[in-house]
């Protein structure tokens, strides 16, 4: 983990008129960091007074170079902290405490395959693992869903890393693929494809829903949580999430307990 400043190189906005805020940002970093599937940074305008507190970002891509490393982030402005964000333009410095929390385990997935389901801007902390995966010659299926086709946050990197033809899309106003929520295609391929593990990230309603379905079809599955953090390493105790444990639970931190969880840890 470092704390640095990193230099922004891209930040681009969703000119979809159907998309509720997103942008892409990259940033430079001259260090030389680490960088897993499923792990996230905190970053905020350098110099903000406000709002004090970083943001959580999971990391969406990442490349190493002979200058340091490139990082990718997909946003969805939702208050005052992403706004900062999406102020910045190239050349603009960024806070930058990472790379932060747990990584996939993508050898469970050997020999049965992988099922990554996506929900919006929670896409961002699945791609790298699909990277990954494809690197591995583990077979993955994304199922990816949002309000509407602009919500479907890296459709396109996705469809040309996995091939479209292992890209299920949902929509709940039905602008692009199935009509209505994403795990329902997810129920309808478990049906007849049963030994696959589960990756999913995304709003927590789906995260439970997934959860549920995983456990209906025995199918073992984790879990990246979206948890609300002010510091990113566990001091400040805001992202506690109960885990089972001893016939009751306890709690556990998204930021370095997680965010990665199996389904079946997790006391909803």
């Amino acid at each position: 983990m470092i704390d640095t400043i990193a230099t922004v190189e891209r930040n681009d906005l969703s000119s979809s008129a159907s998309a509720r805020g997103y942008g892409l940002l990259r940033l430079h970093l001259t260090e030389h960091i680490e960088v897993l599937p499923g792990q996230f940074a905190m970053l905020k305008p350098h110099g903000c007074v406000e709002p004090l507190l970083r943001r959580a970002m999971a990391y969406y891509r990442s490349e190493q170079s002979g200058d340091g490393r490139r990082v990718e982030f997909i946003y969805q402005i939702l208050g005052r902290g992403t706004r900062a964000l999406a102020a910045l333009r190239p050349g603009d410095k960024v806070e930058f405490l990472g790379s932060l929390g747990n990584t996939y385990d993508v050898e469970a997935a050997r020999g049965r395959g992988a099922l990554l389901v996506a929900g919006g801007v929670g896409s961002a902390a699945l791609f790298m693992l699909a990277e990954k995966l494809r690197n591995y010659e583990i077979s993955a299926r994304l199922f990816i869903g949002g309000a509407s086709l602009g919500d479907l946050c890296g459709l396109e990197d996705f469809a040309a890393l996995l091939g479209m033809a292992n890209v299920t899309t949902a929509t709940i106003d039905g602008s692009h693929g199935v009509k209505g929520l994403v795990t329902a295609p997810l129920v309808e391929y478990l049906r007849t494809n049963r030994d696959a593990v589960i990756y999913a990230c995304g709003p927590e309603a789906m995260l439970h829903s997934v959860s549920r379905i995983a456990l209906e079809h025995r199918n073992p599955a984790q879990l990246s949580l979206e948890s609300p953090m002010a510091c990113g390493f566990g001091i400040c105790v805001g992202c506690a999430v109960a885990v089972r444990a001893d016939g009751g639970f306890v709690y556990k931190k998204v930021c370095t307990d997680g965010p990665v969880f199996w389904n079946d840890q997790l006391y909803w």
